[in-house]
């Protein structure tokens, strides 16, 4: 079973998107304090609708918390967040991040450390039967306005190809 570790920028589209829950129930997702901080602690003193969201699957327990027990030195200009999540997926054996900040991506493509983007998450699900194609065109159409246009364009065609 996949293990991932979420960051920041990934965890509020996949909360506003509405597909979190789905990955939750599905996969063992886990997220630093330092990104429930930025999420939820900081989101719900700005009113953020996704903060309170985020909190309840934490309080659910369909996605946990965990505290680094080691950080890791990131030469990179990358917030607390990012570092911490890298740091847990070094901490957390079989894991692969899941982030949509572009920094964030070069510095892992240049590590050759393991990473999906949010929408690569609607494509496992559904080459993994975990849901059908409407279920994934609908949630990668809520994604639309929070990512890349050729992200969207390349899950979409890989969808509908693999419906075929």
């Amino acid at each position: 079973m996949y293990k991932f570790v979420i960051d920041s920028d990934a965890l509020i589209k996949l909360t506003k998107s509405e597909v979190l829950w789905e990955i939750c129930n599905h996969y063992n997702c886990i997220i630093t304090s330092e990104v429930k901080n930025e999420c939820v602690d900081e989101g719900k003193k700005r009113l953020h609708k996704d903060a309170l969201k985020i909190e309840e699957f934490i309080n659910k327990n369909l996605l946990k918390v965990r505290d680094v027990k080691k950080e890791r030195k990131i030469k990179e200009n990358l917030g607390k967040g990012e570092i911490s999540t890298a740091s847990l997926y070094f901490q957390e054996k079989n894991s692969v991040i899941v982030t949509d900040d572009s920094a964030f991506i070069k510095y892992l493509e240049e590590s050759n450390i393991k990473f999906f983007v949010p929408a690569d998450l609607i494509l496992l699900m559904k080459n993994s039967r975990k849901i059908d194609s409407k279920t994934a065109l609908k949630y990668l159409k809520k994604m639309k306005l929070f990512i890349r246009e050729e992200v969207y364009a390349d899950i979409k065609k890989d969808i509908k190809e693999d419906s075929k």
